[in-house]
């Protein structure tokens, strides 16, 4: 060992005396089993290139992964939403989690975590009532829990992986028809002036339902042409620019200069009546970023320029969960819808 100075050497030096007194008298305190064991488990590691030390930290993990497996499902539910709370996931993400994990707890609450198996969870998940889908969320979502207990070293591997996976058919996503969408933003236009920004954003800038409720006016930038979504709002918590196209620009210019959100106060009653007003007699989920995402690509062809627009970073989940086949006259129809007055204007415009 090396020190800057003398003093600093003394103070180490006197440490070491002192830590070499007090170990020895309590080895002469040891017994001759004891110490021949010492002596036999140093012979035996050191031919491993292995120490003592070593070998009591290994053995105290391991002891303490035992005492740890005795937690519960219901202890390490708790746990599991505080780390996720804490690693700043969404209140909506957790709150979907805590449902899932509460319905698992009301059958294995009490049970130590490592003591639950992959063939009494496969029994339990296909005993589950509803659709293939639900059984999915379940198992997606009750591995998390798993997932950090293995992490933490609670358990050696997470029993979901090797549960049975349920088979979901492939359907494509519901969008809306040119026609559809068309009136539904003339109705609002007619009935609920102030719901039209948050359709419009949603139908031709592809936003989550959740990024437009977090919206604000100031994010919506008509003279540069894009709307900001920031980090903190996106839930892949990254920020991006999305552009906004001529048509989203035409109708939204008449809301120029507002301040505050932009989803209105009592937006899901105004909704209900706006959609009565346009005689629709469904709506598709999540129909508006479906939309987007379908007619966005049939116009342009260009995947990885979508996919960043709709906040993906690969353009995978743009094929396998928002892309639905149109055809190239519609989305040339889509991006063509605009409020009356400026489609009177482009045609006025064109003609002349």
């Amino acid at each position: 060992m090396f020190f800057k100075t003398r003093a600093d050497s003394d103070a180490e030096a006197m440490r070491q005396r002192t830590l070499l007194e007090r170990h020895g008298r309590e080895a002469i305190g040891l017994s001759p089993r004891e110490m021949s064991d010492f002596i036999t488990a140093r012979k035996k590691l050191a031919e491993y290139s292995e120490t003592i030390d070593g070998a009591v930290k290994f053995r105290v993990d391991y002891l303490e992964r035992v005492r740890r497996s005795g937690t519960t499902v219901a202890q390490l539910s708790e746990e599991v939403l505080e780390s996720k709370r804490k690693d700043g996931l969404s209140a909506k993400y957790i709150g979907m989690l805590r449902l899932y994990l509460k319905r698992f707890c009301r059958d294995f609450g009490e049970r130590p975590v490592a003591g639950i198996g992959p063939e009494e969870l496969d029994n339990w998940l296909r005993s589950l009532p509803g659709s293939p889908k639900t059984r999915a969320d379940y198992r997606a979502n009750i591995g998390v829990l798993f997932s950090y207990a293995a992490r933490r070293r609670m358990i050696d591997f997470n029993p979901i992986a090797f549960t049975a996976k349920p088979k979901l058919i492939d359907r494509p996503p519901e969008i809306f028809a040119v026609d559809e969408l068309r009136a539904l933003l003339e109705a609002a236009q007619r009935e609920e002036p102030s719901v039209v920004p948050m359709l419009a954003i949603g139908a031709f800038a592809g936003l989550r339902d959740a990024e437009i409720k977090r919206l604000d006016w100031s994010e919506v930038d008509l003279a540069r042409g894009h709307i900001e979504v920031k980090a903190a709002k996106a839930k892949s918590a990254r920020r991006r620019l999305v552009p906004i196209q001529a048509n989203l620009a035409a109708w939204l210019r008449t809301y120029s200069g507002s301040v505050g959100q932009v989803v209105p106060d009592g937006a899901r009653g105004k909704l209900d009546r706006v959609r009565e007003a346009a005689h629709l007699t469904r709506w598709p989920k999540n129909g508006l970023r479906h939309s987007f995402a379908s007619y966005r690509l049939a116009a342009i062809h260009d995947a990885p320029r979508v996919a960043s627009e709709l906040g993906h970073t690969t353009p995978q989940l743009l094929y396998s969960t928002y892309r639905e086949v149109v055809r190239p006259e519609e989305a040339e129809r889509y991006w063509q819808i605009m409020p009356a007055a400026a489609a009177e204007n482009l045609v006025a415009f064109v003609s002349a």
